[in-house]
């Protein structure tokens, strides 16, 4: 059979499709289905982000279309699967969302990946081509992540090979995904990772990984993105990557909580192996807020001290903050803002509350008739999907624009770059380039819907 994969995008408030030409990492999920496909199966892919789907050649060429998709992705995936059944195509739908909404997904589909695809995707492809199927298939264990086929990391979706070749800025501007771990520890009550994996974390060998960075290496690079949630979820096993990282001499950008500021051999290790800029999620300053969300280990109280220890250490912060949680006010906004600005934060990314199904937080909002909408295209994190508690929607996406405007102001950029630290300047002078391209995209589209990525 032919397979032919699919990473849709998702409708703008317009109905247009977000499209981009040019994107700073990639997903490996396309590539690597591809290699875990088993012969003599043919496998193509589009991420639909950057590249145009070719419907028509699509259904002309494939046997079995696949499709994974997050958040508002999942709305275009919907409507991309009912379009190629009605046409007879076989569809196959997975990922996080469509796992804990399997049934709802398997209404759109002949056959739902629920969970990790290593030891089911060879089994759904000899059913679809027996003309079966189970319908959803549910994986029985996790995997143990050892023995992963090799992707071709060249095939990469959103990866300009010829740019990469002919273009140092380029090579500055996009990092190589790799991956340590599945899953995450926390409680997190709105977190659909942690929900999928059930509070579960596993790490790869880290002779596989640093073989990953070996190979990436042999291809020109040496920016990696770890694609990971919680690269830190197990301290002792991340501290061993970030040794073994130290002689590939590498730069790399991930996400991770903030207590990797609050082990002192775990930051001296991270920054030694190349950490140049993490994504924390500090959600909110109120420890009410966050007590409502399951995530108390945060500690707002430490924030700022945090936050100075990864600046001394050459370490970009970018802030991820919710806004609309239990214990915020219309005064929380200005307060998010000042303290950003204070604490000299590099970049921003804001979300409203989006209740994914599955998560504890979609069941209490729920059961409090506080969801306003189940329309999975609206959850986009830029919109109101939850009943704040202490203000109304629309102060709620009032104070959302505020203080991105604010933000990513002239002002504010002042005040956050200057004077510039003294570590890896390089890195700060590209985060200042980020926030000017944000404050055009902002000045063009003061309704601007999402999140800015």
């Amino acid at each position: 059979m032919h397979i032919h994969l699919i990473s849709p995008t998702h409708h703008l408030p317009d109905g247009s499709l977000l499209k981009t030409t040019r994107y700073w990492t990639s997903g490996i999920t396309l590539p690597y289905l591809k290699a875990l496909t088993p012969a003599p199966h043919t496998v193509t892919f589009t991420d639909e982000l950057m590249a145009d789907l070719d419907l028509a050649a699509v259904e002309r060429t494939a046997d079995v279309v696949g499709l994974t998709a997050m958040g508002p992705q999942i709305r275009r995936a919907y409507d991309l699967a009912d379009h190629f059944r009605a046409r007879g195509k076989r569809v196959v739908l997975g990922g996080t969302w469509v796992t804990l909404a399997a049934e709802e997904s398997l209404r759109h589909a002949d056959a739902v990946v629920a969970g990790e695809a290593e030891h089911l995707w060879p089994q759904v492809l000899a059913d679809l081509e027996a003309g079966r199927s189970q319908g959803i298939y549910r994986a029985g264990r996790w995997h143990d992540l050892r023995d992963l086929p090799a992707i071709d990391y060249w095939t990469l979706p959103l990866l300009k090979p010829d740019a990469f070749r002919s273009s140092w800025l380029y090579r500055m501007y996009f990092f190589w995904p790799i991956f340590f771990s599945r899953g995450c520890p926390h409680p997190c009550e709105y977190c659909a990772i942690q929900t999928y994996y059930d509070r579960t974390y596993r790490t790869r060998p880290v002779d596989d990984v640093i073989a990953d960075v070996r190979r990436i290496a042999a291809l020109g690079a040496r920016r990696l993105l770890l694609l990971d949630d919680n690269p830190i979820g197990r301290p002792e096993a991340a501290k061993e990557l970030f040794r073994r990282l130290i002689p590939e001499r590498v730069q790399w950008v991930s996400q991770t909580t903030i207590n990797i500021a609050r082990d002192p051999e775990l930051l001296d290790l991270a920054a030694r192996s190349g950490a140049r800029v993490l994504s924390i999620g500090f959600e909110s300053l109120s420890d009410e807020s966050l007590s409502s969300v399951g995530k108390q280990f945060n500690r707002p109280s430490r924030f700022a001290e945090d936050v100075r220890k990864l600046r001394a250490r050459g370490i970009q912060v970018i802030a991820l903050v919710m806004v609309g949680l239990d214990g915020d006010t219309t005064e929380t906004f200005a307060a998010t803002l000042r303290w950003l600005e204070e604490n000299k934060i590099s970049f921003l990314k804001l979300f409203t509350p989006a209740p994914y199904p599955g998560t504890k937080f979609h069941a209490d909002m729920a059961a409090a008739g506080r969801i306003l909408t189940g329309d999975w295209g609206r959850y986009d994190y830029g919109s109101a999907t939850v009943r704040p508690l202490h203000m109304t929607p629309e102060q709620m996406l009032d104070g959302f624009r505020t203080v991105y405007a604010g933000f990513y102001s002239v002002r504010s950029m002042l005040r956050r770059f200057l004077p510039p630290p003294r570590k890896n300047l390089l890195e700060s002078l590209a985060m200042l380039v980020a926030n000017g391209k944000v404050n055009r995209y902002l000045s063009r589209s003061p309704d601007a819907w999402g999140t800015i990525s």
